[in-house]
């Protein structure tokens, strides 16, 4: 029987996304959209400040709330307001969740129901190095547990063997 330990205590640099779409501030929520649409089909950002340095975080769902509903002071629902006088700095989470490379599925997971959050920053050393989102670590746990499901399938078996030979 091959086995190897569960990564759930596993360092979430490993599968954190080291791909990040980075907005610099003053990027318009126009351009934003445009990107997330037509190039990387990317449903969050982080918005970073020189040298990498994290300012706020920008998902779809911000978007939405704040560009189509009429109580949003954002709203393109209203005349004077379009996607081009809007800024990222405008409509973006400030200091979001944020966790290091070397943290811990379960303790982020907390973090995350705690906090709300479905997309968060994975930093080191002061910089963005990655992004973890819920759906990471559902898939994750999910094989996680789909693995001990099988080492328990054979031990199991292995008790059921050694029994009928006693």
């Amino acid at each position: 029987m091959g086995t190897r330990p569960t990564d759930l205590r596993m360092d979430i640099g490993r599968i954190a996304d080291e791909s990040v779409a980075r907005v610099a501030p003053d990027a318009t929520v126009a351009e934003i959209a445009h990107t997330m649409i037509s190039q990387s089909r990317c449903a969050r950002y982080v918005v970073v400040e020189e040298a990498d340095q994290l300012a706020g975080i920008i998902t779809d769902r911000d978007l939405i709330a704040d560009l189509l509903t009429e109580e949003s002071e954002f709203s393109v629902l209203a005349a004077e307001t379009s996607g081009d006088n809007i800024r990222a700095n405008d409509i973006m989470t400030r200091d979001p969740l944020t966790v290091s490379a070397d943290a811990e599925i379960p303790k982020v997971l907390r973090e995350m129901d705690d906090a709300g959050a479905r997309h968060v920053p994975v930093i080191e050393d002061e910089s963005v190095v990655g992004m973890i989102t819920l759906d990471d670590l559902i898939t994750h746990v999910a094989g996680e547990s789909a693995h001990v499901s099988a080492q328990m399938d054979n031990v199991a078996g292995i008790i059921r063997t050694e029994s009928t030979h006693d």
